[in-house]
């Protein structure tokens, strides 16, 4: 049906997007029947809707029909995880280009084959091509896509950077850890936490036992609780702390092995096996504080959002069971957490079994209409509760509480678990009890409550991340090695960084290790906090295999070299000022002071 042909991978800024792309060819049959590509395209798009609802027509099919699939792939990219913005195609000589923003370009390529498949699958005639048909390599595609994409965290702060025109790059490749801005305007993130935050706050917050005594030793109501290996411990604990009481594993997070409300000792040994599934280390036995559960979001000292979670029901209407009620709950959530606001689909596990037990129930039980059922004892949002905002009603006391505790912990962001029966009111008088401070808190369940991401995003970035002046050099390939010896001995100042080809320096320090990949050295420099400026030197040949080194920069200056028109454009576009020189030389006399 078509050939098809990988042509570049674009780091930067290029002819075809202002972001780094994987571009291709893509030839089409000339043998295929009148109408025949077109016909595919439209049962793809019928298919599809939500991935290639496309702006404007293309000047001829075959270009349609070459955007489509780019479409479809970063449909794919983006549908877990992936926060990609750029695909297209445009007519070339003898068929089409179209290109695909990658995180993994591996993982790009593998979505342009799928591409290439269902629109295949779309053109056999007779067939009844179907979604069905590409769920099981979706399915397989996507788990890639977790592997090597941004997590959700990274995800809603890459929202807030991109919001504000913050460029972000890997800090670690194939990590968790992203740098928002560069040099001195950066910050390192692993999801909410950065490297900014006290290391001492990070450490009591790991313990769940060193949490409650840190919160002890600053006057800050918590429960009680002990500390059991065996079930033969389980009922003096309980004795200790009171009935009734919670079990929870002391090294998981999310809600994983918890259980509340807990009234019976035949109810709290199933709890302390149910913890078990989870962790093989102490289990906590805590004393159960009546009220809701909220999650306070205390952002760079202030309490930013109060949030309350409660444990997902659904509600009878007299005609079908609670298997029917939660299966329809779960229509409304998907494995996509930004069209489904972080909210998780509840499975029909043994918890939600052992809870519904709990009440008399079963998943083929039918409810009265109008009665309600609460399907988890926790309302962890990752165990599929939901996120109500309730910022406006906290009491100034719990305002208070919670900025001194993130304060003391040396937090730039942080969470706090607190269970109160009402948020307006004051913990002395309505016994509200702080359990637990987390390091990492879930960006998701603020949006989950109706905040918008680049909100929360924004607020946690703070003020730092930003750019720093970059200035591009451009000079034919014959004056590289006489400019890698001027820079040498030139750079004398540690704040600014130069790179070139493969090549590069922080001031004196020379930077080492570089692999292999397109404008490495230029990552590299840029992740250093000493670093206020930078020089790159580059060739024309190097910005057309490559793209640009990033997306935007102060100067470009070129240096007797040719630039081809439409690379000229590319440069227009990100670059304030651009000036000319007649060679290398004439540039040295300007950097003498590095």
């Amino acid at each position: 049906m078509f050939e098809f042909a990988y042509e570049a991978v674009f780091h930067g800024p290029n002819v075809c997007a202002l972001g780094p792309v994987l571009a291709a060819r893509v030839r089409f049959s000339r043998s295929l029947p009148p109408g025949a590509l077109a016909t595919s395209c439209a049962r793809l798009r019928a298919l599809w809707p939500e991935w290639l609802n496309q702006d404007g027509p293309a000047t001829d099919e075959e270009t349609e029909a070459a955007r489509l699939l780019a479409a479809w792939a970063l449909g794919a990219l983006n549908e877990v995880r992936g926060f990609l913005h750029d695909a297209g195609a445009q007519a070339v000589p003898g068929g089409a280009r179209l290109w695909v923003g990658f995180h993994h370009v591996g993982v790009t390529k593998m979505a342009l084959e799928l591409a290439q498949r269902a629109l295949a699958e779309a053109a056999r005639p007779g067939v009844g091509f179907s979604r069905e048909a590409m769920e099981v390599p979706l399915q397989r595609f996507w788990a890639l896509c977790r592997k090597y994409h941004p997590d959700y965290q990274a995800r809603i702060l890459m929202e807030g950077a991109r919001a504000r025109g913050v460029p972000v790059l890997p800090f670690v490749n194939g990590s968790r850890y992203w740098q928002y801005g560069w040099g001195t305007r950066s910050r390192v993130f692993m999801e909410s936490a950065s490297n900014t935050d006290g290391f001492l706050g990070s450490q009591w917050q790991k313990s769940k036992v060193l949490s409650h005594a840190v919160f002890t030793s600053l006057g800050v109501p918590t429960p009680k609780h002990r500390l059991v290996s065996q079930p033969s411990e389980l009922e003096a604990a309980a004795d200790v702390v009171g009935w009734p009481c919670v079990v929870k594993p002391m090294d998981q997070g999310g809600g994983r092995g918890v259980t509340a409300g807990i009234a019976s000792s035949g109810s709290l040994h199933k709890a302390f096996a149910h913890a078990r599934r989870y962790t093989q280390g102490p289990v906590m036995v805590e004393a159960f504080v009546p009220g809701d559960d909220h999650r306070l979001m205390v952002v760079e000292g202030r309490l930013m959002a109060a949030i309350r979670r409660e444990p997902s029901s659904v509600v009878g209407d007299g005609q079908r069971t609670l298997r029917e009620l939660v299966q329809a709950l779960n229509s409304q959530r998907s494995s996509n957490m930004v069209k489904s606001r972080y909210l998780r689909t509840i499975a029909s596990d043994t918890v939600l079994a052992e809870h519904l037990a709990g009440q008399g129930l079963t998943l083929e039980t039918m409810l009265a209409a109008g009665q309600r059922v609460t399907l988890r004892s926790n309302a962890n949002l990752s165990s599929g509760g939901v996120c109500v905002d309730v910022t406006a009603q906290v009491h100034p006391m719990v305002r208070q509480l919670a900025e001194a505790v993130v304060q003391a912990f040396g937090l730039g962001t942080a969470g706090l678990d607190y269970i109160t029966t009402d948020i307006g009111g004051a913990p002395s008088l309505t016994g509200g009890r702080l359990i637990e401070a987390n390091t990492i808190p879930g960006l998701d369940a603020v949006i989950a409550a109706g905040w918008a991401p680049e909100t929360i995003a924004e607020a946690v970035l703070g003020e730092r991340p930003g750019r720093i002046p970059v200035t591009l050099v451009v000079l034919p390939e014959a004056t590289v090695a006489k400019a890698t010896d001027d820079l040498l001995k030139h750079s004398a100042d540690p704040t600014i960084g130069w790179v070139c080809g493969a090549q590069g320096g922080i001031g004196g320090l020379s930077l080492q290790g570089i692999n292999k990949e397109a404008w490495s050295a230029v990552r590299a420099a840029l992740r250093h906090r000493g670093l206020e400026a930078l020089v790159i030197v580059s060739t024309p040949t190097d910005l057309i295999r490559n793209g640009l080194p990033v997306d935007k920069m102060e100067r470009a200056v070129i240096c007797g070299a040719e630039l081809p028109l439409d690379w000229q454009g590319v440069l227009q576009r990100c670059v304030a000022e651009v000036e000319h020189l007649d060679d290398w030389d004439g540039y040295v006399k300007r950097i003498d002071g590095m």
